[in-house]
């Protein structure tokens, strides 16, 4: 479906309970139908007052599974150099049971020498966007390093948002290809329950700006989505989630139709 139109008509005639839409780059036209998609899902259940707060959500949920899905790939290609011996399971899927090739996976993971790899990859993206949202032809030896970390891959780079109603509320679920692993998921819950007690003693900007001193950003973003869901009255971990399944991240956004998750507001930010 390339036209807004036929997007909005598809969802207000489809009777199916849940739909699914693939995501392969964040330019500007795949922002719009993916507000289109946000906005005519939550108008034909009647929760539109949802839409800023859910659109805010959603977003940042796929520029998130975006850089995971960079960084595992990044992590995959320093460890195939690294370790030769571990090509066989990597290539294969088996290395994600195997504890040696993932305590080597992590730490690649979280050295510094791969984040700036990381930095470097998604500044030659949004180069890149900006070209297409320019009608500018791609130029693919400027752009080379950028597309071999998704071309060279085993698995097309493609980000997955379904959406799907259940008796009482709707699910929105990003999933990308990457796994979640301990040291991610601990850095997330982590920096999501620190902003919760500042949040609780009405010291919401306290939180920013300590926290702008801290070199680990991981969950920062999270952090304003949660802010969302708190001052729509909205339990953020319950509605929230951020887990790993099959070795893939799954991030989803649970918005309540019939039933209120009902959770005390302690400020208005």
């Amino acid at each position: 479906m390339t036209n807004l139109d036929d997007i909005r008509e598809y969802i207000k005639s489809n009777k199916k309970s849940s739909l699914e839409f693939d995501i392969i780059w964040l330019n500007n036209e795949t922002k719009q139908k993916v507000m289109v998609i946000i906005e005519e899902v939550l108008k034909k259940n009647k929760i539109e007052k949802y839409c800023d707060d859910a659109s805010y959500i959603i977003m940042e949920l796929i520029s998130n599974a975006i850089k995971a899905r960079y960084l595992h790939i990044i992590t995959i290609k320093i460890l195939r150099q690294k370790h030769k011996e571990f090509n066989p399971k990597i290539d294969t899927d088996e290395y994600f049971y195997d504890y040696n090739i993932m305590s080597e996976y992590s730490d690649i993971f979280k050295d510094d020498e791969s984040k700036k790899i990381l930095k470097e990859i998604i500044k030659l993206e949004n180069n890149l966007i900006k070209d297409m949202d320019s009608n500018i032809e791609i130029d693919e030896e400027k752009y080379k390093k950028l597309l071999s970390y998704r071309n060279d891959t085993k698995k097309k780079f493609i980000i997955k948002l379904s959406v799907k109603l259940n008796k009482n509320n709707l699910e929105f679920q990003v999933i990308n290809d990457a796994p979640l692993i301990m040291i991610s998921r601990t850095r997330i819950d982590s920096k999501r329950l620190t902003f919760e007690e500042y949040y609780k003693k009405n010291m919401v900007e306290n939180f920013f700006m300590e926290q702008l001193d801290n070199s680990e950003s991981a969950g920062f973003g999270l952090a304003l989505c949660d802010l969302r869901l708190f001052n729509q009255n909205l339990d953020p971990h319950t509605c929230l989630k951020i887990f790993d399944e099959n070795n893939k991240t799954h991030s989803k956004l649970i918005l309540p139709i019939k039933q209120q998750f009902s959770f005390t507001v302690y400020n208005k930010y």
